[in-house]
């Protein structure tokens, strides 16, 4: 695959495959974070390395996605279903919560469950602090279907049960401009 098909230029190629692969290497940066978590070692430079590395590649990963989703990606077009509109469908619960995911009434306790888990610190805590962790991949995962099949979506389109309807009748000109039939 050639670095044109991630809209970059061909001196760095790697960051438009790493961007195409950012959510699968998010999933597994997330697994390796659990796996840390519920087998945590004693604190060494060697854990501080780890730690740090991870944090950093998790930021640098999702940076490459953002600039990966701002492009046209070959192989994403090629991923595409036949039947677009009946994948959004099954997807719909999915994208009501990527929506969702916007607004600050859902998004801070989300955050402060998550934040809060971290602080379970017996044997079966870490088991539900690890379980609170995976449902970020759940996240991840319906934020690239909904990238993916956006033009789909009732809630950005507005009529299959979205809230963004437009103010103004869409069979009616707006502004300035005149019917001319």
């Amino acid at each position: 695959m050639t670095s044109s098909s991630f809209g970059l230029s061909d001196a760095q190629p790697w960051r438009g495959r790493w961007g195409h692969w950012a959510p699968q290497l998010l999933i597994v940066a997330i697994l390796g974070v659990i796996a840390l978590g519920l087998r945590p070692a004693p604190p060494t430079l060697a854990t501080l390395a780890v730690s740090t590395g991870l944090f950093g590649f998790v930021i640098a990963t999702w940076l490459m996605m953002r600039q990966h989703d701002r492009r046209l990606c070959e192989s994403c077009a090629a991923a595409m279903p036949l039947n677009p509109a009946e994948a959004a469908g099954r997807h719909r619960g999915a994208f009501w919560l990527v929506h969702r995911s916007n607004k600050p009434q859902y998004v801070l306790p989300y955050l402060a469950v998550l934040i809060a888990s971290n602080f379970l610190t017996s044997a079966s805590g870490r088991v539900v602090w690890a379980l609170v962790q995976a449902t970020m991949i759940y996240l991840i995962l319906a934020s690239t279907n909904h990238r993916k099949l956006q033009p789909w979506c009732p809630w950005c389109s507005g009529d299959g049960g979205g809230e963004d309807r437009p103010s103004w009748d869409p069979d009616t000109p707006r502004g300035d401009r005149r019917q001319l039939v």
